[in-house]
């Protein structure tokens, strides 16, 4: 790991991990009663919206609603609903991976694919790190700032779009969580197995970029010392290349990824929080598909999803 000046944090000493567990279940439970309360999981067509839903627990659709008070922390899905259409019995949908890339996913209409929710995964590297401890995820937390906060105060503002908080509660190995602001979107990189120095942070900080299309994805891309992820690079046997998540509220989840003769190079793994296990995977003109959830779920989306690229 490079050398430099360390980002020296004080914090209060950690509660016991029982009552932060208990504050994280909470934090959690809340919103998902809520939104199973409102939600209709039988419906097949899901509201398109043309940037992530950013409320999903009440409120007239399409209102103009006030700023919310300063330092208030909403607690709302992380995610993108892309529309969908097509018979009865096909939908099909139009997603952009991290990396701008686009593709067409055609599936059976009772997957509900499009109703589940789209969050972006990308990966990269700082030039001149080490093999061990230049290279970070970053992934879009299921209720963004919220739930990275878990009722936690901010460490402190590293540039206008990205701050630093506290590392996941009851996790030992990781250290604080860089959460980068595009738009609606929230998207947090975790600093684990090797602490970050201060400059390291700025420089993840001040060279990643994040641009949001018209219909609300979100793409990056980097400067500097910065280096992302390319199309199926693979990381001790870890797929880190772009990827979607469609899925994460429910049990169900699938994840697409592009991979370029993705058959000849054999099925990575992808790794998820704990809440989803992967029960299949496999490749497809292309693409990787990895389902985790009941096993008609798992089994449908593995045989019948279709991913055209555009």
């Amino acid at each position: 790991m490079a050398t430099g000046r360390v980002d020296i944090v004080e914090q209060g000493p950690r509660g016991p991990r029982r009552v932060g567990m208990i504050v994280l279940v909470a934090l959690v439970a809340v919103p998902l009663v809520g939104i199973l309360a409102i939600r209709d999981t039988s419906s097949p067509v899901p509201a398109a919206t043309p940037a992530p839903t950013r409320d999903a627990i009440g409120g007239t659709p399409g209102a103009v609603r006030p700023p919310p008070a300063r330092d208030t922390i909403s607690v709302t899905p992380n995610a993108v609903y892309p529309a969908a259409d097509g018979p009865d019995g096909t939908k099909a949908m139009r997603v952009t991976f991290p990396d701008g890339s686009r593709a067409e996913i055609t599936y059976p209409a009772d997957l509900n694919l499009a109703s589940l929710g789209a969050r972006p995964y990308a990966s990269g590297t700082l030039a001149g790190d080490g093999e061990a401890d230049g290279f970070r995820s970053l992934t879009a937390p299921l209720y963004g700032e919220a739930e990275t906060a878990a009722g936690r105060p901010m460490i402190r503002r590293l540039t206008g779009n990205v701050t630093l908080w506290p590392g996941p509660l009851g996790v030992d190995t990781a250290d604080s969580v860089l959460l980068f602001t595009f738009g609606d979107w929230r998207i947090s990189l975790l600093d684990e197995h090797a602490r970050m120095t201060f400059e390291q942070r700025l420089a993840w900080a001040k060279n990643l970029h994040g641009t949001l299309t018209p219909d609300g994805f979100l793409t990056f891309s980097a400067d500097g010392p910065l280096r992302l992820s390319r199309p199926g690079e693979i990381r001790e046997g870890v797929l880190v290349g772009p990827q979607l998540w469609l899925g994460g509220l429910s049990r169900q989840m699938l994840v697409l990824a592009p991979i370029p003769d993705c058959e000849r190079q054999g099925v990575a793994r992808v790794v998820l929080d704990p809440r989803h296990a992967i029960s299949g995977s496999g490749c497809r003109d292309g693409f990787y598909l990895a389902a985790s959830g009941s096993q008609d779920f798992v089994r449908s989306a593995l045989k019948d999803v279709r991913v055209r690229p555009l």
